[in-house]
């Protein structure tokens, strides 16, 4: 088995790296106060964290937390920004050497995979293959229930620098999901009684963690079952099979895997086994052989938001430059899934209160010039 050498800690650890950290954790973050801090005193502080990982006293800063509701209600635990330039240098030096060991078919959080490469691929199985079915499985709460010990052993496995792997159990001891999802499992569950578990969703490295924890999962589907059509978006799993019944199995033994193996919990409500003729629900789109069509749900979501923006632009909270952002992004994945009369008929509605609002303006230019008092001249 390929390990990850003892060098790792120090390539982690030195200035080249972090110098290249901050680089990339000043991204989408140059307007923030501790990111224009720390950018402020730029070598200063790369130096203290080189001193305090050096050391082993390194210790994260305390998350800042807030909670998004679309396109489900979460809890983001938010990293500091010193903190945000180490997990950078991390992931650095992690993420190429996993890379190597991940299966093709997983496309979250890696590097030229994402959402639209893993729609293709889909594609793909259903253009290989006629009278598919699909087994789909959800874990439930997967980032709360990343077991810590688990993650540990799965470090340990490959990484072989002793100081890197402190460094490791450092930041995955600074959160944990607490009590917040205690009553969606069982008191005698693996959720439960197998210790600490959670890693926050707003760091990097938790985003490699999860990739690593769940590429077990990954090589069982291959090795185990030797499932041909396989795909995994994170927590979002795809089984196809010409056979229902093969599919019911498959999806009981990986059930099973993930609950006495990684402590995993699937949700029985969102487990579907059904022909990929009516289309493969997966990452925000339906996918058929030759055609995709965005989530309905997903529509409903954006007009929702959108209205809420038209209300904010007419009283003044939204900016038109703000509005035009948002259809801009909606309409790039729109794009994707055939959404061409959708982008139209928002665009339409887009410049119909636009125009409305220019009208408006002007008419409230034009009624208080008319109040203003006219200036008399003294002498004709």
């Amino acid at each position: 088995m390929t390990r990850l050498d003892t060098s790792a800690f120090s390539t982690t650890a030195s200035l080249d790296t972090l110098v290249r950290a901050h680089k990339k954790a000043l991204i989408g973050k140059r307007n923030s106060h501790s990111a224009t801090a720390t950018n402020y005193r730029f070598m200063s502080d790369l130096l203290q964290i080189q001193q305090e990982l050096t050391q082993g006293a390194y210790q994260p800063m305390k998350y800042r937390r807030r909670i998004i509701k679309e396109p489900k209600v979460r809890m983001i635990e938010a990293p500091a920004f010193r903190d945000r330039i180490v997990h950078h240098a991390i992931h650095s030096v992690l993420s190429p050497f996993y890379e190597r060991h991940f299966i093709r078919d997983t496309y979250a959080c890696r590097p030229h995979k994402g959402i639209h490469k893993a729609v293709a691929r889909v594609q793909h199985f259903l253009r290989s293959q006629s009278g598919l079915y699909v087994c789909k499985i959800d874990i439930s709460k997967y980032y709360s229930s990343v077991n810590h010990t688990k993650l540990r052993e799965l470090l340990q496995k490959r990484v072989n620098d002793r100081r890197l792997l402190a460094l490791l159990d450092v930041i995955i001891d600074s959160s944990d999901s607490g009590a917040e999802h205690d009553s969606l499992f069982p008191a005698d569950s693996h959720y439960h009684t197998k210790g600490r578990r959670g890693i926050p969703i707003g760091n990097l490295t938790s985003q490699l963690f999860a990739n690593i924890y769940l590429h077990e999962a990954d090589l069982f589907a291959k090795q185990v079952l030797h499932a041909p059509f396989y795909i995994r978006y994170m927590d979002d799993i795809l089984l196809f099979h010409t056979d229902k019944a093969t599919l019911h199995t498959w999806q009981q033994k990986f059930t099973t895997f993930l609950y006495e193996e990684l402590y995993l919990t699937v949700n029985p409500r969102k487990v579907r086994i059904y022909p990929s003729h009516l289309g493969v629900d997966f990452v925000g789109y339906v996918i058929y052989p030759h055609s995709r069509r965005v989530r309905a749900a997903s529509v409903r979501r954006f007009r929702k938001r959108f209205r809420r923006h038209l209300r904010g632009y007419h009283a003044g909270a939204v900016s038109e430059e703000k509005l035009e952002n948002t259809v801009q992004a909606w309409s790039a994945h729109v794009r994707h899934g055939n959404g061409e009369p959708l982008i139209k008929q928002i665009r339409n509605e887009l410049d119909d209160h636009m125009f409305v609002e220019f009208v408006r303006t002007k008419h409230r230019q034009h009624i208080k010039k008319s109040h203003e008092p006219t200036q008399l001249p003294l002498f004709d």
